[in-house]
């Protein structure tokens, strides 16, 4: 059975593979209004995260729940690479966000 984790954020949720990052669902959540108009496709264009980066930023902790910011990802059709938001990590080193 795949072990699985939830990245989370103001578009809805993926749910992906615990140990590859690979996308395995997506929900909006209702979230998007119009979900033909490019700019409102939320997260329907990542197709992995970075949760090796994550475990390492981290010390290796095992993911249950991460917000989108948290978590670097690839997405589109040329795979490119969005980093974790370090202002985000920032709040987390000075207790926020957790």
């Amino acid at each position: 059975m795949t072990r699985t984790t939830t990245i989370g954020g103001s578009w809805g949720e993926l749910t992906v593979d615990a140990e590859t990052g690979h996308v395995l669902a997506y929900d909006h959540g209702g979230t998007l209004p119009d979900p033909e108009d490019a700019s409102e496709r939320g997260y329907t264009l990542i197709s992995r995260v970075d949760l090796d980066e994550w475990r390492k930023a981290y010390g290796d902790q095992e993911p249950t729940s991460i917000d989108i910011l948290d978590v670097g990802y690839w997405y589109g059709v040329a795979s490119l690479y969005e980093p974790p938001a370090q202002d985000w990590r920032d709040e987390y080193d000075m207790g926020g966000n957790r």
